[in-house]
């Protein structure tokens, strides 16, 4: 009888988020795409008196060829106040981020007394944690081979650093966090933990994310560095994704800072370059982490770089176009909602005087010996050994050639 009691009550549940999210020109279908303790997601289609309505909506469907959304519902009436209290600000960061080319855009928001409505850019090919796994599976080899992480690493740290510039550290940086377009373009969603750090300095204290992910000075109890704690599950992140597992996975925080000040283990056949990279980011130190600048200019991340620049100059117009043209394009007025998203990736600023950028971190630690891994992988991640690495290939010092870069593009879970 309860379980049949509750079934009802979803139901009529349901239907009351239908009728209210058609009432503002949304069509909510029953595939759930994700979900979380006091919210769904699910599919959705603007209607298009919706989209004549909402220029940021209309302007970015219109390139995508479709209507789709997802909707995050999130019921405030539920929550408890502690859960509520992380909603504006994620509402906010979004705001803040939008039109970032690998951010999740979102598009407007709606509530009532009992509910919150999100309407989110749709990211139909899953979260990174499914692409891992479905690569391992292809391939008959753990992680996604390291051109392919490149890429996703690239555009991840552009999202990155156009959330810290404007202040916003996302602080539940993970696999699952991570979504894909059906373009493979990469999207960073999920800001219901993501805080602002406005003093450059400025210290938090709220424990939040998830463990596997999370740095050691959290894990500590100390008062923390947001963006150097991003940093630390980015470089995990990499190493999920390059060898389809976590680097440290226990229950007891206390055995996962043993494990941390171990250091990570690499299977064979990963370069030293990329271990090398993922070392800079896993220092225990929070300091002497890399930061973004040094990840974009990492040896590693060369090849990446430089497929960027060349498909940026193959998209420069060429000179022989018609001066009307220009004209025309200089007199557009500049209109924030109608604007496509676009990402500008500026980690590069060379000075005038033509002096280079350079990678300044400091020499590479050395290689943890190997040792027998204990505890259990992650549930979603497959289980492959791994092995120690011989030596560490110092961080490179290259100059570079740009200004700046423009990344180009390549379900959903729940606070």
């Amino acid at each position: 009888m309860k379980a049949a009691s509750r079934q009802k009550l979803d139901q009529r549940a349901f239907l009351e988020q239908v009728h209210e999210c058609r009432d503002n020109g949304y069509l909510l279908s029953s595939k759930k795409i994700g979900s979380g303790a006091f919210s769904k997601v699910y599919l959705a289609y603007a209607t298009q008196e919706r989209m004549r309505h909402n220029c940021k909506l209309a302007s970015d469907l219109r390139g995508k060829c479709h209507t789709m959304v997802a909707i995050k519902i999130v019921s405030t009436a539920e929550a408890p106040a502690e859960f509520c209290k992380f909603l504006p600000r994620e509402i906010s960061s979004l705001n803040a981020t939008y039109k970032h080319l690998n951010v999740v855009q979102l598009y407007e928001t709606f509530a009532n007394s009992r509910r919150t409505y999100l309407v989110l850019e749709l990211a139909a090919h899953g979260n990174l944690l499914e692409h891992i796994n479905a690569m391992s599976a292809h391939h008959h080899c753990p992680g996604l081979e390291e051109e392919e992480a490149r890429r996703l690493l690239w555009q991840l740290v552009s999202a990155v650093a156009h959330c810290h510039n404007l202040g916003i550290v996302h602080r539940d940086l993970k696999c699952e966090n991570i979504l894909l377009d059906d373009r493979g373009c990469l999207k960073l969603s999920d800001f219901g933990f993501a805080n602002w750090s406005g003093l450059k300095n400025s210290l938090l204290s709220t424990f939040c994310g998830s463990v596997a992910y999370t740095a050691p000075e959290i894990l500590m109890s100390k008062k923390y560095n947001g963006k150097q704690a991003d940093l630390w599950s980015l470089g995990v992140t990499l190493y999920a994704m390059v060898t389809g597992k976590l680097p440290f996975k226990e229950c007891q925080p206390h055995r996962m800072l043993y494990l941390m000040r171990r250091g990570p283990t690499f299977q064979p056949g990963l370069s030293p370059e990329c271990q090398d990279l993922i070392r800079g980011l896993l220092q225990l130190h929070p300091r002497a982490r890399l930061g973004l600048q040094q990840v974009a200019t990492h040896h590693w991340m060369l090849p990446a770089a430089h497929a960027l620049f060349c498909t940026t100059l193959c998209a420069i117009p060429e000179k022989t176009e018609k001066p009307q043209l220009r004209t025309s394009l200089h007199n557009v007025e500049p209109n924030a909602d109608s604007d496509p998203p676009r990402s500008l990736l500026q980690l590069w600023r060379p000075q005038l005087q033509g002096t280079s950028c350079e990678s300044a971190s400091g020499p590479a630690p050395e290689p943890p010996g190997a040792c027998p891994r204990q505890g259990a992988d992650s549930a979603g991640l497959e289980l492959w050994s791994t092995e120690t690495a011989g030596r560490t290939v110092g961080r490179s010092r290259h100059p570079l050639l740009l200004c700046s870069i423009r990344s180009v593009p390549g379900h959903y879970p729940v606070s």
